[in-house]
């Protein structure tokens, strides 16, 4: 995960107090439930990401067609590729 449980938490508050300040939403529970399900969403989030990228950087290694990480038809590749499993796994 690119980002520490500390940042996510910071990143967080900082979250539903604009919201708050900009009238986005009125909390009825306590702020404290508010952060913690926004650092749970978060790091669901991250988790996913971290995932979907090791799968779509082993299936492009597995091509038949090697393509040079860094090159021009890898990252058309990659993005493709990424987009469409971030898709499928934020749709479920």
């Amino acid at each position: 995960m690119r980002y520490s449980s500390a940042r996510i938490r910071y990143l967080s508050r900082k979250i539903v107090k604009k919201s708050i300040e900009e009238d986005v939403f009125e909390p009825i529970g306590s702020d404290k439930a508010i952060v913690n399900e926004i650092m749970e969403t978060m790091e669901k989030y991250f988790s996913i990401e971290d995932e979907v990228y090791e799968k779509v950087v082993e299936n492009l290694q597995k091509r038949s067609k090697k393509l040079i990480p860094g090159s021009m038809e890898w990252e058309v590749a990659f993005n493709k590729a990424y987009e469409e499993e971030m898709s499928k796994r934020l749709l479920k």
